[in-house]
């Protein structure tokens, strides 16, 4: 008869494995393809020790779609590696062969791990060429596997010593405690994004193997080097339940103060321990040990438009780029913004001021001279704003360290989508001449204005245009363009009811 019981030392092998997968796959580039197969026999050992013990559970699946899924991946390894050798090879074949054995609704994991799944298998299987690959890597190490903690194990009738061996008592044995948290009613993720003095909701749910016996209550706290002062985070005491082995939890966090730095993360450890008079009892705590997130305040001196409605365009998109390109180099973003806070100054400025007031044409050359004068005279821009440097064989109308801005002016096309379509595919080009993965649009509107101006709020977005040969897949390395539209050419406002 097969029973399941707690496996630290399984547990351990699944952690193991996966850090060293993160650990390979980090900074991913197709050179690394030979250094990462030299630990081809490591992780396929660590692999069918799982699969081998897993044998006889409803987890038996779940490591056998694993070890389909690393196989092929290494087969697109090989697949690299041959290539770049310059020698024939099918290894491109085998990895999409494996990863059409993987029966998705065999495994019995939350909805959003079978879908995530479902999307990688659907990348491997479109693999054309060696770009291709780091899309694969990329999407295979933000995908967060689950851990098993119990394992088969044979209880054998035949041999009296195992039959008569009395079972060890809970007290003896490990108790693993998983906990899964949301905010706002979405699942947390690691970073998280939040605003100082905001009262955020927190739920989630809290299961594990058994509670042990003579405790009353299980207390989740944060733990911390410093002093937890700057923050509250509130999360109920749990109550014993006879035979309730998952609760579910709702709580709050609060922030009281902004961090320094854009993008520094700040992670909070958890702990947990079951409480009994002056006893305490620590589980191991897997899932949410730790809650990593960044503190920001769109109206902090990090966002420097001068404007509070335009720091908190800049603060979007910041967060924005954090979400949808981790790995961008912390200079890059900076400087970016930089440049960006000095043209939404610059647009604000055109608005109240009305700069651009009743004119209905300005050569894009005015244009640029206007604009690079109000950004030189920004303290944190300057000297460092560059005119007219050449790139990419065509000429940049604006740069800051290496942050390109791309200027136009338009008299014909309103609609908006229409006209950054018309613009977007420029400041790419000269951005990806630059290695860089940041640009900025900067259009003057000087079409005629028949009804009133929308707020500027609505004239400020990021995009992703498509580019060459990625038009239907996900990029390793995306581009963004933010686009900022100066309405001119406006009317008095009672000019409108004429």
């Amino acid at each position: 008869m097969k029973t399941k019981q707690y496996n630290e030392e399984l547990l351990y092998t699944q952690k193991k494995l996966r850090n060293k997968l993160l650990h390979i796959f980090s900074d991913f580039n197709i050179s690394k393809a030979g250094d990462i197969l030299a630990e081809e026999d490591g992780i396929l050992t660590s692999l069918d020790q799982l699969v081998e013990n897993s044998q006889g559970s409803r987890d038996e699946s779940f490591f056998s779609v694993y070890k389909y899924l690393l196989v092929s991946i290494l087969h697109l390894l090989k697949f690299v590696k041959k290539e770049l050798e310059g020698e024939l090879n099918n290894h491109l074949n085998a990895s999409k062969n494996h990863i059409s054995l993987i029966d998705i609704e065999a495994l019995g994991y939350l909805k959003d791990f079978k879908k995530n799944i479902h999307v990688l298998t659907q990348e491997i299987s479109s693999v054309k060429d060696i770009k291709d690959v780091n899309v694969v890597i990329s999407r295979f190490v933000r995908i967060p596997f689950p851990m098993v903690s119990e394992f088969p194990i044979q209880q054998s009738y035949l041999n009296k010593d195992l039959y008569e061996q009395e079972p060890k008592s809970n007290e003896e044995k490990k108790i693993v405690l998983s906990l899964s948290l949301y905010i706002d009613g979405e699942p947390w993720p690691n970073p998280k994004i939040l605003k100082p003095e905001i009262n955020y909701k927190i739920s989630g749910t809290i299961y594990f193997n058994y509670w042990p016996e003579g405790y009353k209550s299980l207390i989740i706290k944060p733990v911390s080097t410093t002093s937890n002062e700057w923050f509250i985070l509130s999360l109920p005491i749990i109550e014993y339940q006879e035979n309730v082995l998952n609760y579910e939890i709702s709580g709050s966090i609060v922030f009281k103060y902004p961090q320094n730095s854009i993008d520094d993360n700040i992670s909070l450890r958890l702990l947990a321990y079951f409480e009994k008079s002056t006893e305490k009892l620590f589980p191991i705590l897997i899932g949410y040990d730790q809650l990593i997130l960044k503190v920001l305040d769109p109206n902090s001196n990090q966002f420097l438009t001068g404007f509070n409605m335009m720091n908190k365009a800049v603060f979007e998109i910041s967060k924005s780029i954090s979400l949808d390109l981790p790995n961008i180099e912390k200079t890059e973003k900076e400087n970016f913004l930089f440049l960006l806070s000095g043209i939404l100054n610059y647009q604000a400025f055109s608005i109240q001021q009305g700069i651009y007031k009743n004119i209905s044409s300005k050569s894009e050359d005015i244009f640029r001279d206007d604009l690079i004068r109000h950004l030189i005279g920004l303290p944190y821009l300057g000297e460092q704003i560059i005119k007219e440097s050449h790139l990419s064989g065509g000429r940049v109308e604006i740069s800051f360290k290496g942050i390109i801005a791309e200027l136009k002016v338009e008299t014909k096309i309103s609609n908006r989508k229409k006209m950054i379509e018309k613009y977007m595919n420029q400041p790419i080009a000269y951005s990806s001449g630059n290695i860089k993965q940041l640009s900025i649009l900067c259009i003057l509107d000087l079409t005629e204005k028949k009804n009133p101006p929308a707020n500027p709020l609505n004239n400020i977005s990021l995009i992703s245009p498509p580019v060459h040969g990625f038009e239907d897949s996900e990029l390793a390395y995306p581009s963004k363009v933010a686009v900022i539209i100066i309405d001119g050419n406006i009317k008095k406002p009672s000019d409108y009811s004429k």
